[in-house]
Order: structure tokens, then C-alpha cells, then sequence
């Protein structure tokens, strides 16, 4: 399966933007969970994804924030994980949805 490296950064209240480079384009995908999270930061985010396909139109999602690393599951199948910057505690189950944007 492909992958990209970039990041991943939050506000307190639950919004929350992803960027990845995939030759040479960035693709963002923004959201909000839907229960309050902590804000945090994860410069080393990975996203995994089979087709480019998979990379637009709005999505739900559901997974794990904290304490050391996040996982989103996309209901189409990507998947965004890495290790925080720093811990945030406690862990939680999220959910939510996105909408993915290139430029």
C-alpha cells in the first residue's frame, strides 16, 4: 500500500488539519471530532491508502488519540497514524468526519 509522510495539529474544542505530500502535491484533510479532544500535534504522521481515489469527497472516521499516538481509520479505508509530540492524557476513542482538499 502507498504511503505519505506529513503531520497532524488540533485546536482544543476538536478541529483538526492533516497535510501529506504525495508527489509533490499536498493533500489536506480537515475535520472535527465529534466529542472534545485535547489539542495536540503530530509531525510525524503517516498516511496508508491503496488508490488516489480514496483521497477526496468527505469522510467519517473513527479511532484513538493518546496517549502517545493517534490512528484515524477512514470508513473507505486509509488510515492516518503516528506518534504525538507530546502525550495527552487520557487516551480517548474518536470519531468524526473530514473533507479531503489537494492543491
Amino acid at each position: 500500500m502507498p504511503s505519505a509522510e506529513g503531520f497532524i495539529k488540533s485546536t482544543a474544542g476538536g478541529r483538526f488539519a492533516c497535510t501529506f505530500t504525495i508527489d509533490d502535491l499536498w493533500y489536506n484533510f480537515s475535520g472535527s471530532f465529534a466529542s472534545s479532544v485535547p489539542a495536540f500535534t503530530c509531525n510525524t504522521a503517516t498516511l496508508t491508502y491503496t488508490t488516489m481515489n480514496q483521497l477526496v469527497s468527505t469522510r467519517s472516521f473513527d479511532g484513538r488519540v493518546g496517549p502517545n499516538n493517534i490512528k484515524l481509520t477512514l470508513a473507505n479505508g486509509p488510515v492516518i497514524d503516528g506518534v504525538l509530540d507530546m502525550p495527552i492524557s487520557p487516551g480517548s476513542t474518536v470519531s468524526g468526519s473530514g473533507v479531503w482538499t489537494g492543491n
